[in-house]
């Protein structure tokens, strides 16, 4: 039955490839859209219920203490060598109108304030861990609301701050804090494109066919963008934990070259046994795409599994992840044949590979009907 399935499906697919490849584009563009105007911020909200540090943060919470949201440290150390708060007061100086500006930052709640405790005592200072105890290193403790309430401008802002301070100040100031672990951007794309270029090269030496080469390539990026888009409109109803996209991006990709190779590589045997594209694609959909579906199910499932843990963020995620998953599936079984129609027959020659494929075909031969064997 579900061989049947994938057999029209995929013939379908290969007979009106330009339909399909449109239809892809179309899903992609309203995906993509809805994204930027529906779509929400992943966070980094990682709290699971019944534990002592989840009933803390509500505890805080309740208090109104102000201490439950961002927060921001700025570390700064006398430039003069030898020089220490304790005894210079240039650097204190300078100590004490940094944590001025930084109060005045927009959405600053309140900062610890190194230069009093020094006022009131080295080692008031020291215990309450904002001067180091050799006095050359000292703290400032930014407070921020909630995550909900902030934006990546408040830790442009302070960053802009930093570098305006720095040549002003005898001071060699440094940044951090889950503030910029929540807005930083981390230069995500960079990994996934040099593992998309490392496969093109070995996709290309193993199949001699740059077309060969690039239909896994671009199914997957193809698929990768609805499922990405499909993952940030997902983040607009609920909180989506910031690992998310990065693991669905390894994920999806990995799987979906892998489908599509399994796909492809019995589409050319069926070539090399002198069937029509469109056949020959319907006939590798239907043997190859059955495993695939198999196999994609298989992932779901186990990734799905994560909310045994009962752990929001962890299932949120799981669920996330697994919509890229299945948009791989499903580009396998129509979006891949569709390109497979449009390549024609050139995927059956290429080179070597090409060759040997044609050497093997008779392997692949019902005697009976001189066709490729059943599905």
């Amino acid at each position: 039955m579900l061989s049947k399935a994938l057999l029209r499906l995929g013939a379908g697919a290969a007979r009106h490839p330009w339909r399909v490849i449109a239809a892809w584009l179309v899903a992609a563009t309203l995906a993509v859209l809805a994204a930027v105007a529906f779509g929400g911020r992943t966070a980094d909200s990682m709290t699971a219920p019944g534990l002592d540090s989840r009933r803390a943060a509500e505890l805080i919470e309740r208090a109104g203490t102000g201490q439950e949201g961002m927060t921001a440290q700025v570390v700064v150390t006398p430039l003069a060598e030898g020089a220490t708060f304790f005894d210079d007061d240039g650097a204190r100086t300078a100590l004490t109108r940094l944590r001025a500006e930084v109060t005045r930052l927009p959405h600053v709640l309140g900062t610890s304030d190194p230069a009093g405790a020094l006022d009131a005592g080295g080692d008031t200072a020291v215990r309450g861990g904002l001067v180091s105890a050799d006095g050359r290193i000292a703290v400032v403790r930014v407070q921020y609301p909630d995550q909900s309430r902030l934006s990546a401008e408040d830790l442009d802002a302070l960053v802009a701050l930093g570098d305006r301070l720095r040549p002003e100040l005898p001071l060699r100031i440094e940044m951090g804090g889950n503030l910029f672990y929540a807005f930083s951007d981390p230069g995500g794309g960079v990994s996934e494109l040099i593992g998309l270029l490392a496969a093109a090269a070995i996709l290309f030496l193993a199949f001699g066919s740059l077309v060969a080469a690039a239909l896994p390539i671009g199914m997957a990026v193809f698929a990768l963008t609805v499922g990405i888009a499909t993952m940030t409109l997902l983040a607009g109803v609920t909180e989506v934990p910031t690992f998310a996209p990065v693991l669905g991006s390894m994920v999806g990709l990995g799987v979906g070259i892998d489908y599509a190779l399994f796909v492809l590589a019995r589409h050319r045997e069926y070539l090399a046994c002198g069937l029509d594209p469109q056949t020959a694609a319907g006939r590798a959909v239907a043997t190859a795409g059955r495993p695939v579906v198999l196999a994609g199910g298989t992932v779901v499932v186990s990734i799905l599994g994560l909310a045994v843990a009962n752990v929001p963020f962890m299932t949120v995620g799981g669920l996330a992840v697994s919509i890229v998953v299945l948009t791989m599936v499903l580009a396998s079984v129509t979006l891949l044949p569709a390109f497979l129609g449009a390549a024609g027959p050139r995927l059956g020659r290429a080179g070597r590979i090409g060759r040997a494929l044609r050497a093997t075909a008779g392997v692949l031969l019902d005697p009976a009907a001189g066709t490729p064997g059943g599905t």
